[in-house]
């Protein structure tokens, strides 16, 4: 997915190309797994859940480090899009500077229509954290260790927490300069707009089902 900025040459505009926030890799691919995310059923499973209650899965340190890593890129990729947004400032400013802003908001619209899937895709990587966290707590007990690294999680949620904060604030500035010049921007490249909006604000669900799960670890393994 790629990201444009805008700097003035001569009097012309020129877009450079930025490398946009990417996924993460999927998770079941670069960190350890609870036997839980391995088996989703078989002849052992209910005695396999009687045993979590007794005793942690082996790779549970591991496994909620890798969570709070995990935490970590989607707060890098929030950042990224933060920073991105900022720049669409910079950009609608410049494109209503102009007395044909066509072609300039075309590319913004376009920026936005990329950045609005970043977002979808962090919201979908919290959901998944939010599930592995859960799956963790199941099989949480008391345990020095374990607590520090669900609050490793949480410090990370925080700090995700900040920058959707900062992310919202400078779309609802990006679409106050849109719709402060409607001379120039037509209904469907507002609504590109407030697409991005929303797709940022739906992020907040996941910051809050996440937490709540990192929580609950927090407070099992406490």
């Amino acid at each position: 997915m790629k990201i444009i900025s805008r700097p003035a040459l001569w009097g012309t505009v020129l877009f450079i190309m930025c490398a946009a926030p990417r996924p993460v890799a999927p998770f079941w691919t670069d960190s350890p797994l609870l036997w839980q995310e391995r088996y989703f059923f078989d002849a052992l499973l209910q005695a396999r859940d009687r045993m979590a209650r007794i005793s942690s899965d082996p790779a549970m340190i591991p496994v909620l480090k890798a969570i709070a890593n995990q935490a970590a890129q989607q707060v890098a990729n929030l950042r990224q899009i933060e920073s991105y947004v900022k720049t669409q400032q910079e950009n609608l400013s410049y494109a209503f500077d102009q007395k044909d802003p066509g072609e300039s908001l075309e590319t913004i619209a376009a920026n936005f229509e990329t950045l609005g899937k970043g977002s979808d895709q962090i919201r979908n990587n919290l959901y998944y954290l939010t599930a592995r966290c859960r799956m963790a707590s199941s099989q949480a007990l008391p345990d020095h260790e374990m607590y520090e690294a669900s609050l490793l999680i949480i410090g990370q949620i925080q700090q995700l927490q900040l920058s959707l904060n900062a992310a919202y604030l400078n779309m609802v500035e990006a679409r106050k300069i849109i719709y402060d010049n409607n001379w120039a921007a037509d209904k469907h490249f507002r609504q590109r707009a407030d697409l991005l909006l929303r797709s940022i604000v739906r992020i907040q669900d996941s910051v809050f089902s996440v937490y709540n799960a990192a929580y609950e670890l927090s407070l099992r393994s406490r």
